[in-house]
């Protein structure tokens, strides 16, 4: 048996091992998509504001502008962000090596809190490791790499499933700290629809394991209420994002339900779907993978034999329900869940199959512990030929690995009985085993796993680019001529506009301090889409391209630049317009133009000024020197939400909506100083609320403590 700390370590080395090419000293590839191009944009401007002395309030860089502690998937008041801001301090801007860090940091964590789960149970050690194994390292995470919101959500279940464990063991709700811990870090993690599979996992599996002690509608009752609780711990986000959430129109993501049967094969054949690097990007579009392993697959026959079948009761049901609202059969859930505005937001149907693999862990380990437990002589020859054996396909997948050339289809299933035969070989050697050589076959067991779970779920087209990551910078842009980029940059109280066919991405100006009305983000606003119906076209539910020839909506959106390329559908409407300019003398991949009647993001509407002076445009913060004859209104072209407030000659003046999205006070005649000032009206609350939670939570845990120790 070892050790807590032994199993932490060794699973913190087999991780790096498992992900060698993704960590240094490597480095040979990344994880690219929503990880890179949305979650790291975040991220970074959440670290540069920081750096700056500023607490990142307000996001101006996209949609123009947004409340960014509203925003819950740049995960701000997530503990593990703050951790990446420290390992990085000292850079000027966050590297992405750190995100992929913390990415891969909860692959472990997921395993290591699973393995201390299944403990709890007093299953076989190698069992435990294999049902973490199965939660950590199989199909479903690899998959997910690139979802920073959903995998860190997806960590923290097995922690609150320990909490209910213990509960039900020890007839105390104390150790349910656990599930109120977990739950804070997983909707802190950013990603609710997976905060939602999390509930729902241990809401079932505290309902269905009750009968197994004395707890009983206690544990229950207390499951919930930890779940409450967690919510005033996380009050911090939570506040913020319940204010603007009347701003935006929730999305209908439910979906119709899993309907494509071959996903099955995804979970039992391991490269069924053949997303090798060398595949064309079109190859098995819309599909998944989920490979489960050899240790599930192996012991599903062995749970048959299990005598207490009452204690699969709990993975069963969360298996059960699961499947149900991931399938939504005969529209059943579907049914129920439209009549809520809330639910068919959050409540994501392919999001669900996150409790799959949740549920084979446990049942993977109860399998093998069975199968361990029955002991039986083994011909002296198994031990030294499976650990061979073991050694060599190993070794030969790995190759094949590197190479990009793993069978796929109905072929990979010959790679499966290879494996399983091997693995049962190894199992059956381990179980006659004593010694020193059990303990070189546990390692070769779990070695040989990851081997397999490597070659099938690492460097595949879903989760790795072989590209080097570009490195933003303040001096130059890929694409773009050094003097151009330098003038956008001096010029960055304007917005720019971006072709959404040739980039550069509008998340993604926000490593560079560039500011524009695109973007893509959850946190699209009504009045602002309204406002883009009208001068502009949506691609897509969040993208939306703006008519370069509209000079109203020019200047109504501050725009002053226009970055092109000589692909793009816009050139001809820019390269011969008076209104623009290009800028630039030498060939280069971005064509920028700029619009020669700009207007700043700020107006003057009434009477003549003689005086309109910017003094400060820090994000939460504008202020200008207004000169006017006659009264009228100063706008900000900045959008209105909850928070916005405004001083003239520093006493508070109403702030009213303007153009349909942005702002506007009333300033008299006169010469005045006005201040447009940001602040969540609710973030200082939920500071306050998560604060007392914080500190309950630490009376709870010691009081957990000391009634253990008793």
């Amino acid at each position: 048996m070892h050790s807590r700390k032994a199993i932490a370590l060794a699973s913190f080395a087999f991780t790096w091992l498992f992900f060698f090419e993704y960590l240094p000293p490597a480095r040979w590839v990344h994880i690219p998509f929503d990880l890179q191009g949305f979650h790291f944009a975040l991220a970074d401007y959440a670290f540069q504001r920081l750096r700056q002395g500023h607490f990142p309030l307000w996001d101006p860089t996209i949609y123009c502008g947004m409340s960014f502690v509203a925003n819950i998937q740049a995960a701000l008041f997530y503990p593990p962000t703050w951790l990446m801001f420290l390992g990085d301090r000292g850079r000027e801007r966050l590297s992405y090596q750190a995100m992929e860090d913390l990415q891969l940091a909860h692959v472990w964590l997921g395993f290591f809190l699973c393995y201390m789960w299944l403990r709890g149970k007093r299953l076989a050690e190698l069992a435990c490791v294999m049902g973490a194994l199965v939660f950590a390292f199989s199909g479903y995470m690899c998959y997910q790499l690139q979802h920073f919101g959903l995998v860190a959500a997806y960590s923290w279940i097995p922690l609150a499933l320990w909490g209910v464990d213990e509960a039900v063991e020890r007839g105390s709700w104390r150790p349910l700290w656990k599930v109120a811990a977990a739950s804070a870090l997983a909707f802190l993690a950013g990603y609710p629809p997976t905060w939602v599979v999390f509930a729902t996992a241990v809401g079932v599996y505290a309902l269905a394991g009750a009968s197994r002690g004395k707890a009983s509608l206690g544990t229950i009752g207390g499951t919930i209420a930890a779940i409450a609780f967690s919510m005033a711990l996380c009050a911090i986000q939570l506040l913020p994002t319940w204010e603007t959430t009347a701003l935006r129109q929730p999305d209908v993501r439910y979906g119709i339900g899993i309907q494509d049967w071959d996903m099955l094969l995804s979970y039992f054949l391991p490269n069924y779907f053949n997303f090798g690097l060398n595949m064309p990007v079109e190859t098995n579009y819309g599909k998944d993978y989920f490979y489960l392993g050899v240790p599930a697959i192996l012991g599903l026959p062995f749970l048959i034999f299990r005598r207490r079948f009452r204690d699969l009761a709990p993975s069963l049901a969360i298996l059960a329900v699961t499947l149900v609202i991931a399938g939504n059969p005969y529209g059943l859930v579907w049914s129920v869940i439209q009549h809520s505005t809330l639910l068919p937001d959050v409540v994501r149907a392919w999001y669900f199959l996150a409790g799959v693999t949740l549920a084979f862990a446990p049942l993977t380990a109860y399998a093998l512990d069975g199968f361990l437990a029955r002991k039986s002589k083994v011909p002296s020859w198994l031990m030294p030929a499976s650990e061979a054996l073991m050694t060599g396909w190993g070794a030969y997948e790995l190759s094949r690995w590197n190479r990009q050339s793993l069978a796929f289809g109905w072929r990979s299933g010959a790679y499966l009985l290879v494996t399983l035969a091997i693995f049962g070989m190894g199992m059956y050697a381990f179980r006659a085993a004593q010694g020193g050589r059990r303990a070189w076959l546990f390692a070769a067991l779990v070695l040989f796993v990851g081997a397999d779970y490597k070659a099938f779920g690492t460097s595949k087209r879903f989760n790795t680019n072989a590209s080097e990551v570009y490195r933003y910078s303040s001096t130059s842009l890929r694409g773009m001529e050094d003097d151009v980029y330098q003038q956008l940059r001096a010029d960055s109280g304007y917005r720019v506009i971006v072709d959404n066919d040739t980039g550069p991405d509008p998340d993604n100006l926000r490593h560079i301090g560039l500011v524009t009305p695109q973007g893509f983000d959850p946190l699209l606003t009504i009045q602002l889409r309204k406002l883009v119906e009208t001068y502009g076209a949506f691609r897509t539910d969040r993208l939306f391209d703006i008519d370069v020839e509209n000079e109203t909506a020019l200047r109504l959106l501050g725009v002053k630049y226009v970055i092109s390329s000589d692909t793009s559908k816009q050139l001809p409407k820019l390269k011969d317009n008076p209104h623009y300019r290009l800028l630039g003398s030498m060939p280069a991949f971005y064509r920028v133009y700029e619009y020669l009647d700009a207007q700043p993001p700020y107006s003057w509407e009434g009477g003549a000024v003689t005086e309109l002076e910017r003094r400060e445009w820090e994000p939460e913060n504008r202020t200008f020197r207004v000169r006017a004859a006659s009264g009228g209104k100063l706008a900000l072209h900045e959008q209105f939400f909850p928070g916005w407030t405004a001083t003239i000659d520093g006493k508070s003046v109403a702030v009213e909506p303007w153009a349909g999205a942005f702002q506007a006070v009333a300033v008299p005649a006169g010469e005045h100083t006005v201040e447009f000032r940001y602040r969540s009206r609710l973030l200082g609350l939920g500071a306050a609320i998560s604060v007392v939670a914080l500190i309950g939570l630490g009376f709870w845990m010691r009081s957990s403590a000391s009634a253990r120790v008793k």
